[in-house]
């Protein structure tokens, strides 16, 4: 298990502060926001074990991702997507994990730098 202060080894090497950098307040508010709901409606997904549900879930993550330098979670997204299409959620289960650990880091940092309070 990880520290509360570990970096991810996908996100080791990525300038998060350089990232941050480009957004504005409003926007790291909506993609915390945006993050947190996603990411629920997949672990909610995952558990329930419905594939279509795990697909959109997926899908909406891997739109988001976009917006960071950590090319795992695209890849994460795209596998657990992947899985869903071909009805085998056990099969993205390691993604889901890594995909849960990397993206609550993102959104750790970004609550961390004061994002999500007051997004005006």
């Amino acid at each position: 298990m990880m520290g509360k202060d570990a970096v991810p080894t996908e996100c080791q090497g990525v300038d998060f502060s350089k990232a941050v950098d480009r957004m504005s307040a409003k926007m790291g508010a909506l993609y915390l926001s945006a993050g947190e709901q996603r990411l629920r409606e997949l672990d909610q997904a995952m558990a329930a074990g419905s594939p279509s549900a795990v697909m959109d879930a997926a899908h909406s993550l891997a739109s988001l991702t976009g917006l960071w330098p950590i090319k795992a979670l695209e890849s994460y997204a795209r596998e657990i997507y992947a899985a869903g299409e071909r009805n085998e959620l056990a099969a993205a289960s390691h993604a889901h994990k890594r995909l849960q650990v990397v993206m609550g880091w993102v959104l750790v940092k970004l609550r961390s730098l004061g994002y999500g309070v007051n997004a005006s």
